[in-house]
């Protein structure tokens, strides 16, 4: 059997394939870029793996922060579409991004996983009942100390510095460099953007590299992060009772892009939570949803079906019933991608 995983992000998605082929995409969030951008991303990635694998079935797993697991089946049934729109045979197992980070090597489903990229979430496990959920909620309801939040910390501090309401701080001639516009003019920009969330969280590098560069007000962003990012493994841990023998995974683009973030962060939950061993940083979250795909290729755990994950069968997949939007990108794309 052949293997495929992708990890769908909030700002870019990256499929991997079991002979080590990658292909890189923007988001296919619908909260990130719209719908119809959104499938037309995920149309065309599909369709590449299916050229590779050129018509052989093979077991997948799609983990996706898009996914809502409280109302999952509208995102479900998008993706076995696609899928099958796509021409990809066998099976498909659909999760939010985080699960296969709880269930891969070196967790294998107890201690506590961490995703802290545009968006952040926590999701803890004793390795034997379903694991609990922290955070997730996109960035109205959660995404504390994530790239959003780091980026619209910085933006709002920023503005608050040049119009006298904040301390002075480098974050606004770094963050009007980056942007060739003053903050102001950036945040009044954003605002009227149907879907800001990408760009506000591309700015929570300038804030890292201010932080890095000693100015104060980016350190009060980033301490607030890391605060907040330590309260949620604190309470994930709690949720499931975990006292001994556990530790984390953190994985998304702060701790990619920032090291010393990821490494503040490990040295406090190994110091401050009692963690048995340092956390690991996965820098590579679809080889992790890959590793967790050939570690339950004869079935996931039970505490993790129904609500957790969903596995279709592709060969099944009922392609009359896919919606207007769908068919018009598959004429429009015409091919493999």
């Amino acid at each position: 059997m052949r293997y495929w995983a992708i990890d769908a992000g909030g700002s870019s998605t990256t499929a991997l394939l079991d002979d080590g082929t990658r292909w890189h995409r923007g988001s296919v969030n619908p909260a990130s870029v719209g719908s119809r951008a959104a499938d037309r991303g995920l149309l065309d990635l599909l369709r590449a793996l299916a050229g590779r694998l050129g018509g052989q079935p093979a077991s997948g797993w799609l983990a996706t922060a898009a996914l809502d697991t409280a109302a999952p089946q509208r995102e479900r049934d998008r993706f076995t579409r696609l899928a099958g729109a796509a021409g990809l045979t066998g099976t498909l197992v659909v999760s939010r991004d985080i699960l296969p980070l709880l269930l891969a090597p070196p967790l294998r489903g107890r201690g506590v996983a961490v995703v802290c990229g545009t968006g952040s979430g926590f999701l803890a496990g004793d390795g034997v009942r379903a694991p609990h959920s922290i955070g997730g909620c996109e960035y109205l309801g959660s995404d504390e100390g994530s790239a959003f939040a780091l980026g619209l910390g910085g933006l709002r501090a920023a503005v608050r510095g040049t119009d006298g309401r904040g301390a002075p701080t480098a974050l606004g001639v770094a963050i009007a460099e980056y942007a060739d516009a003053p903050a102001e003019e950036l945040a009044r920009r954003l605002a009227a953007q149907p879907y800001p969330k990408a760009s506000v969280a591309a700015l929570s590098a300038v804030v890292c590299r201010c932080w890095l560069d000693g100015d104060t007000v980016a350190g009060q962003v980033v301490g607030a992060a890391l605060d907040e990012l330590l309260h949620g493994v604190r309470t994930a841990r709690d949720s499931v009772r975990l006292t001994e023998d556990w530790s984390a995974t953190l994985t998304g683009g702060v701790f990619r892009g920032c090291p010393e973030f990821a490494e503040t962060l490990r040295t406090r939950i190994a110091g401050e939570l009692g963690a048995d061993t340092p956390p690991t940083v996965v820098d590579d979250p679809p080889g992790a949803v890959l590793a967790a795909l050939r570690e339950h290729a004869s079935g996931l755990p039970a505490a993790m079906a129904g609500r957790w994950a969903w596995t279709h069968s592709l060969d099944d997949a009922d392609l009359n019933h896919v919606d207007r939007n769908h068919a018009d990108l598959a004429d429009a794309e015409g091919g493999a991608g």
